[in-house]
């Protein structure tokens, strides 16, 4: 969904007696601008590896998201097929397409929290991609409810587009999810009431007439489609605002800042998605609750990828390096090598830290819904939030080269 801004300036006439003055004043502050540009480059004697550094920035997030975008796409022509022919062939198909989309989305979630294009305050889409926990029976009905939702509402939602769902998203409560990856997931999946597996909804959800299992089947083909559709657009809006090919865009605006302000973004994203985020929101709130309903893709059971990922996405973006599955690789200069360059031990710690929790994250039980109850497999949680956090500190030792502090 894009909205547009539009900023209007009133110019107001000058006086003529003042012309002279503001001229003056325009030449004056422009020449106080490039000095200081100047002044920043001739006094910084990492200024060029650290320009180097926000190319690599602006060339992997538009890398990623241009993927995350495509596995997208292949999602959406996944979800259409089974929607308009349900079959338990094109179901698991679809359920195979929103894996390996995943797969992708959770590399780049290390480009949020710094009011960038994905969660900028006035337009970013993040709200309609990846907003969770989700209370499903928002959506569809549940067991003991089999009325309930936006699917089986036809009285208050008698049109299911996308102005509806998106209206819906977040209304009356940041749980009343109608919108992105995980309401598609709850509609492929259903809920999980087992911890032997994931959600076992049948394909018959979707049948209409003879066959045709639960209520509104072709109500519930609408609102996937849809829902499915919207993904693809919020995520095409990232992707375009990050397109070097595309004037103006966020990739020329993030590499026009200054470098301090630019490593500290870097460094802000990295260590809130690692500290605050993956090890408080996402791992230790469903620990200490010993809940699946705090866990991130509680209906695929996917929630071990989620951590993997994210945990990756921090280390690909202080490496520079990221692997495309469609050959959109980069491996450009980073901050690894000019923190390495700076102060070798703190690189070195931040470098073995990284080892060290995903050495933890591999060690973890899943499904996820089971390591955060079974007594044996709980600890191995708790050592994946104990490492994360000591990521985010480890990283904040880092920025303190660049004088950098949160």
């Amino acid at each position: 969904m894009n909205v547009a801004l539009t900023f209007v300036t009133k110019l107001i006439p000058m006086k003529k007696t003042a012309l002279g003055i503001c001229v003056l004043a325009s030449i004056t502050f422009t020449a106080c601008k490039k000095d200081k540009k100047e002044d920043e480059t001739s006094t910084d004697q990492y200024a060029q590896q650290k320009t180097d550094i926000k190319k690599t920035y602006a060339d992997m997030a538009f890398a990623v998201y241009k993927d995350s975008y495509t596995s997208a796409v292949t999602l959406q022509t996944a979800c259409h097929t089974f929607a308009d022919n349900p079959s338990q062939v094109n179901l698991d198909a679809a359920k195979q397409a929103w894996l390996d989309a995943r797969e992708i989305y959770g590399l780049t979630e290390v480009f949020r929290f710094v009011d960038g294009p994905i969660d900028n305050t006035n337009d970013g889409p993040e709200g309609l991609i990846n907003a969770w926990p989700m209370d499903e029976n928002y959506v569809d009905y549940v067991v003991g409810e089999p009325n309930a939702g936006i699917i089986n509402d036809v009285a208050n939602y008698p049109a299911i587009d996308a102005s509806t769902i998106v209206q819906a998203n977040e209304f009356g409560g940041e749980t009343k999810i109608s919108s992105g990856y995980h309401a598609i997931e709850f509609l492929l999946w259903g809920q999980d009431l087992s911890a032997a597996s994931a959600g076992q909804r049948p394909y018959t959800d979707y049948v209409v007439g003879g066959g045709g299992t639960a209520a509104n089947q072709a109500r519930r083909a609408t609102y996937l489609k849809t829902v499915v559709d919207l993904l693809v657009s919020a995520l095409a809006q990232v992707k375009n605002d990050w397109d070097p090919a595309i004037a103006g865009s966020y990739y020329f605006t993030f590499q026009e800042l200054d470098n301090q302000t630019a490593l500290r973004k870097m460094f802000n994203s990295m260590r809130v998605l690692a500290g605050d985020e993956l090890a408080g929101e996402r791992i230790y709130v469903a620990y200490e609750n010993q809940n699946q309903e705090d866990e991130h893709s509680c209906f695929s059971d996917n929630t071990h990828r989620d951590i993997y990922l994210n945990a990756m996405a921090v280390e690909n973006l202080y490496k520079g390096n990221y692997a495309s599955p469609f050959g959109n690789n980069i491996n450009g200069y980073s901050l690894e090598d000019l923190v390495g360059t700076i102060d070798a031990a703190k690189n070195t710690t931040v470098t073995a830290r990284f080892a060290a929790t995903m050495g933890y994250i591999a060690a973890m039980y899943h499904p996820f819904d089971q390591a955060i109850v079974l007594p044996a497999e709980r600890p191995k949680v708790l050592d994946v939030v104990t490492s994360l956090q000591q990521e985010q500190a480890d990283l904040d030792a880092a920025a303190a080269v660049f004088a950098i502090t949160f």
